[in-house]
């Protein structure tokens, strides 16, 4: 009889525990799951990004380029230049007007090609975070026509744009330009 009990009070502790685990992954794949879901949201507001720069570029049309609703209002872009290894940050104003803008008035053509986006991850958990990664192709054009390849990083808050890190060779694109 002893045994009997025995057998069935590891029957019950094991079912326990694979009632536990089965649990918990269910609990760990919902929370994945929905950082899935808000990587593939930022990464579509992302892509339609790209095809309103690719698209003004494209356009004969000299006004100016609005963007702003894909960025928070504290939006930075960080470019990383020689000498400075902390990138050189500017806001929005900066970004759209300053640099997409001031581009096309001086004759130049910009196209974003083929790029391969990643789900970005958290710096000090390493889990998908939303965030996005880019390795892309640039077309940049003037006297010549330059490829150049990029990376970035893109954040997002509430659905928007909140930071660009980019790393690209524009003193290499800009040389290759003018030659």
């Amino acid at each position: 009889m002893l045994l009997g009990k025995l057998y069935w009070m590891l029957f019950i502790m094991s079912k326990l525990k694979n009632t536990l685990i089965l649990s918990s992954l269910i609990f760990l794949f919902s929370c994945s799951e929905n950082k899935i879901k808000s990587y593939e949201q930022n990464l579509e507001t992302l892509k339609l990004l790209v095809d309103d720069i690719n698209n003004y570029y494209e356009s004969s049309d000299s006004s100016a380029l609005d963007i702003s609703q894909y960025f928070t209002s504290d939006f930075t872009f960080y470019s990383f230049t020689a000498g400075s290894p902390k990138g050189v940050p500017v806001s929005l104003t900066e970004y759209q007007d300053g640099i997409l803008s001031q581009l096309k008035k001086n004759g130049f053509s910009l196209e974003i090609g083929h790029s391969i986006y990643l789900p970005g991850i958290d710096e000090n958990t390493y889990e998908i975070d939303g965030s996005v990664r880019v390795y892309s192709k640039a077309t940049v054009s003037r006297e010549n026509t330059v490829e150049l390849s990029a990376y970035r990083t893109v954040n997002f808050k509430n659905g928007k744009i909140s930071g660009i890190w980019e790393w690209a060779d524009y003193g290499g694109a800009i040389n290759q330009i003018y030659e």
